[in-house]
């Protein structure tokens, strides 16, 4: 069981790129590198639909482990399905989905459940104006493009596809997002583009660096964790690394080009 508790910690923060925080309006927020805040709300478009395969390698309290993965992203008539899932041998896995319905500001989820040991669930009630967790936790207030640990990086994504050069380099998007068991913010700071050497080949990305409540005012230097999303393939996720310390870390990395997204480029950027 301590096995089992140290292999889930890593895997967790991956899953749940985790962050602490209150919640807060606007649900997405944007800062230029400047400070400045940009008003209104975000353009969306939708990324390509897909089912995203990752190899997956990190360390669980300085043990060496390998795993499998797979993030599949799928839109028709005005609704989304996203589904993560981790599998590794003798240590069981998490799977966690989103299904709600797409807006021109982007998503806006209605369930999502998170399935491991146990199942929590957590809904989004626009009508009552309150997002309910299933195990105990208070619920927390409603707002529009409040996302969840799946839905977030379709959301991130689809704002840059729909205006990539709106958000230059060391923008920040800030993201409030339900857990399991409460609603906080996920920050993303825009990096660089970069051509990744990944199992599946060579993919040119645009590296998001991931801070969490921490680190967030201490800036983006002090952040091991980041998120490539490939603009060719309409900024859908290719690499997530996460790094708590020395000895907890997590890595996946797009392990084979899916079909649908074989007649794009990988290795294109977008000009920025």
């Amino acid at each position: 069981m301590r096995v089992l508790t140290s292999w889930m910690r890593p895997l967790a923060l991956a899953l749940g790129l985790a962050a602490a925080g209150a919640c807060a309006a606007p649900a997405v927020q944007v800062t230029t590198a400047q400070g400045a805040e940009q008003g209104g709300a975000p353009a969306w478009q939708a990324p390509p639909n897909a089912q995203l395969p990752f190899a997956v390698t990190g360390k669980a309290k300085g043990f060496a482990f390998n795993a499998s993965a797979q993030l599949q992203w799928q839109v028709a008539d005005g609704r989304y399905e996203a589904v993560q899932e981790v599998r590794m041998p003798l240590l069981g896995g998490r799977r966690q989905s989103s299904v709600g319905q797409v807006t021109e500001h982007g998503l806006q989820p209605e369930v999502f459940i998170d399935r491991a040991r146990k199942e929590y669930r957590v809904s989004f009630d626009a009508a009552a104006g309150q997002i309910v967790f299933s195990r105990g936790s208070a619920p927390a207030p409603w707002a529009a493009l409040t996302q969840d640990r799946v839905s977030a990086f379709f959301q991130v994504g689809g704002m840059l596809a729909a205006a990539p050069r709106a958000y230059p380099g060391g923008t920040r998007i800030t993201v409030q997002a339900a857990s399991n068991k409460s609603v906080k913010p996920w920050v993303f700071v825009i990096d660089r583009q970069e051509t990744l050497q990944l199992p599946a080949g060579p993919v040119a990305a645009l590296k998001l660096l991931h801070l969490d409540a921490d680190n967030a005012e201490a800036g983006a230097q002090a952040s091991h964790s980041a998120l490539w999303l490939a603009p060719q393939w309409g900024y859908l996720p290719v690499r997530i690394r996460m790094e708590e310390s020395a000895n907890d870390s997590l890595d996946l990395q797009l392990q084979t080009v899916p079909q649908e997204l074989r007649g794009m480029s990988s290795t294109q950027p977008v000009t920025r």
